[in-house]
């Protein structure tokens, strides 16, 4: 495991632990190359393409979290979905669901990363995981600061 490596699990460890939190089962998105460059569209894909494969007319994610609400009060369509997660309060835990810069202490990135995050199961739920690459790519977007706009370093 690599330096980087252990300062992530380290840094993962303290920052839910002073949640009350202890996640286990976490993928480990080292090994892929970081990304510099986002579009909050390319995040808002991941909600809207992850098809049920028993109901392909229906997306894994907004199947729950569906409109402006949605399960847990996270409603992830298109159009409202940023607002419902950076800088949101987790109804679950203590934690923001997006934390700019801080995914190890994002709600929400914990739910796809780990397979019990302290709370719950991995979303999404009754599904494989996310693929590692999709991972780290959420990752990173909220490591930059999660932003919204074109090339990922512009204002939110």
């Amino acid at each position: 495991m690599g330096t980087q490596s252990i300062i992530g699990l380290s840094l993962l460890a303290s920052s839910t632990a002073m949640a009350g939190l202890n996640p286990t089962g976490c993928s480990d998105v080292t090994g892929i190359s970081p990304f510099t460059q986002f579009r909050y569209d390319q995040i808002q894909s991941f909600f809207d393409v992850l098809i049920d494969p028993k109901d392909p007319l229906s997306s894994q994610c907004t199947r729950c979290h569906e409109g402006e609400i949605g399960a847990a009060g996270m409603g992830l369509s298109a159009g409202t979905s940023y607002g419902n997660l950076v800088g949101v309060p987790s109804v679950l835990t203590p934690l923001l669901r997006v934390a700019p810069g801080l995914p190890d202490q994002s709600w929400f990135y914990l739910k796809i990363n780990c397979d019990s995050p302290g709370v719950g199961s991995r979303m999404p739920q009754d599904s494989a995981a996310l693929s590692v690459t999709q991972q780290r790519f959420i990752f990173d977007w909220i490591r930059l600061g999660a932003p919204l706009s074109k090339n990922g370093f512009e204002d939110r």
